[in-house]
């Protein structure tokens, strides 16, 4: 109808990339990347011209998908991103030449979708090292539409190496603090979430040892909280790709709370899911979910703000 004519336009617009820039980028937490600082000593590789190839990467990726209308469950699978040849090297890309970007289709499926962006693994990640807790909790909450409840206050959350001692893998670290009950039910959801991803280092490269633990094996065996088994990055994104209505409300919820601008209340998550059942039939296009918000009570019956009353009536 003509409404969808609208939502098509308006998505072809210009100003559409507004959409990746305002929502998508910092619903996923990957706006600001300076927020972690790697520690020179430890990643001599790392710079800010690296940072700005991540941010550069996802900006692209989300742009191909949101904006080329396909199917949201291609954020966690598609086989593509977009490297210059200093991003390529660091993800051990081979073919990229020159600083511009381009679409390069990815051999290597460890790199596929949101998880193998190193715009995300380093926003999750601390100075220093990774961090299962943080991926975790960003898996739970972005891809998952599951956000854990806050550590309870005054526990110890710190797992740094204690000076003298031999150094732990930071799964054996983890295992030990969780050990007790307190923390078991905070970590026991989210941990298992996030380890899979430890075959990644904190600035987002591959690796298959821990060089600050005597080059031990990284173990990112785990099971999930639903009870599936599973080892590494390739099989958690199979396993969320397999869920794509849980990924595609994710979206939905925070894509309705960016369009009507304010938490989501009980009441509105019949409509939400309304959307997320409509949008299925269509291979949850990204327009389908836009057009799906465009036409709730929720969207359509918002009362003017106050300001523009005020300015009316002037």
């Amino acid at each position: 109808g003509a409404l969808e004519k609208q939502v098509k336009r308006m998505m072809a617009d210009p100003k559409a990339s507004s959409l990746v820039t305002s929502f998508a980028m910092k619903w996923l937490n990957i706006a600001d990347l300076d927020a972690v600082k790697p520690d020179p000593m430890l990643f001599p590789e790392f710079s800010d011209q690296l940072r700005r190839d991540f941010s550069t990467e996802a900006g692209e990726f989300l742009r191909s998908i949101l904006l080329e209308d396909r199917s949201v469950v291609d954020l966690l699978n598609a086989d593509y991103t977009f490297l210059n040849e200093r991003l390529a090297r660091h993800y051990g890309v081979p073919g990229v030449v020159g600083n511009q970007f381009r679409k390069v289709t990815l051999t290597d499926k460890e790199r596929w979708g949101l998880l193998g962006k190193g715009a995300v693994l380093l926003r999750t990640s601390h100075g220093d090292r990774t961090s299962p807790v943080l991926r975790g909790v960003w898996v739970l909450d972005k891809l998952m539409g599951t956000p854990p409840s806050p550590p309870p206050p005054n526990v110890a959350t710190n797992l740094d190496q204690k000076a003298g001692e031999v150094p732990k893998t930071l799964r054996a670290r983890l295992e030990q603090h969780r050990q007790r009950p307190v923390c078991m039910q905070f970590h026991g959801v989210i941990d298992p979430t996030g380890l899979p991803l430890e075959n990644f280092d904190a600035i987002g490269r591959w690796r298959t040892t821990d060089s600050r633990a005597n080059n031990a094996r990284i173990d990112a065996s785990t099971v999930l909280p639903n009870g599936t088994a599973i080892d590494g990055p390739l099989e958690l994104r199979n396993q969320l790709a397999s869920h794509p209505a849980m990924f595609a409300q994710a979206l939905t919820e925070k894509l309705m709370m960016y369009a009507l601008n304010r938490e989501l209340e009980y009441f509105d998550m019949p409509q939400v899911r309304a959307v997320v059942r409509a949008a299925a039939k269509d291979n949850y296009k990204f327009s389908s979910i836009v057009l799906g918000i465009v036409n709730t009570e929720a969207f359509r019956k918002q009362g003017p703000s106050p300001n523009a009353t005020a300015r009316a009536a002037e």
